[in-house]
């Protein structure tokens, strides 16, 4: 997605455009099928102390129960009120009949979500290690990326098939994307910053953005065809999708931050739960 949406300059797409167009094949999650997916228990994800991969803490317990019908109705509906006219409070509401009955509860979306947030802690670990040279297999791949003089692309790149070596499930291609464009945004935030020695606060902005990203493209992936109907302009598809995006990561922001204060300096396990 990220490489389709590059102009000439190596820029990212706006926020939202990488995923246009890219669910018209599926109308997202019907009903009478189980809310978790096995096959996310096998992802395998890197970082600090984990670079071939395997889980860093005990597999987090499967979403429960089976979807009901017309799980997503109430979340469409208020979607729909929020494309046409641009309603933050119907955003709102479609994010809570989406957790609520669309995936059975918060928990069951933490479940379900867990390939995102054991990559994010995964992301968060590497970047403590290359900032803290605390991991000699690290240090010996950073050592050898800097050694080629690399373009902040080409150090995106490096980072995100670290943590996610393999790929090809929606999930970690999801995960892939929200990766490299939290990386791109930080580098707007501060076009000095080195991605491989960040510090604590730029580490919790950047899993602030991270998660964000992955709230919304997980809310697109099961509701978000709509967006695609020919009712809808283009230009007005791109722009509810950039606010829904920057709704949600303000919303992951404002969470981040107070269990921040809680736990300043988590360890992998502990910022995998946090997420």
């Amino acid at each position: 997605l990220r490489h389709a949406c590059a102009g000439e300059e190596g820029n990212l797409c706006n926020e939202g455009e990488g995923l246009m167009g890219t669910s018209a094949s599926s109308a997202g999650p019907g009903a009478n099928v189980s809310f978790d997916p096995p096959w996310l228990n096998d992802i395998p994800v890197g970082g600090a102390g984990q670079v071939d991969g395997g889980a860093s803490a005990p597999a987090e317990a499967p979403a429960e129960g089976v979807a009901p019908a017309e799980r997503f109705r109430g979340a469409r509906t208020s979607l729909g009120a929020f494309a046409r006219n641009g309603d933050s409070g119907a955003l709102a509401r479609a994010a809570g009949h989406y957790s609520r009955k669309g995936m059975g509860g918060a928990r069951n979306v933490a479940a379900r979500m867990r390939t995102s947030t054991k990559a994010g802690a995964g992301l968060g670990s590497l970047l403590q290690a290359t900032r803290e040279r605390s991991d000699p297999q690290i240090n010996q791949w950073m050592d050898a990326l800097r050694a080629t003089n690399p373009s902040a692309q080409t150090v995106i790149d490096a980072i995100v098939s670290r943590v996610l070596p393999e790929g090809g499930s929606v999930d970690e291609e999801s995960a892939k994307d929200s990766m490299a464009q939290a990386l791109s945004e930080l580098m707007v935030l501060d076009p000095q910053v080195d991605l491989l020695t960040l510090q604590d606060a730029q580490i919790w902005t950047l899993m602030q953005l991270y998660l964000g990203h992955e709230a919304c493209n997980r809310m697109y992936a099961d509701i978000g065809q709509l967006f695609e109907s020919a009712r809808f302009d283009p230009a007005v598809v791109v722009q509810r999708t950039n606010e829904m995006r920057s709704f949600l990561k303000n919303a992951v922001a404002a969470q981040l931050d107070t269990l921040r204060q809680a736990t300043p300096n988590p360890t992998r396990q502990q910022l995998e739960s946090l997420l």
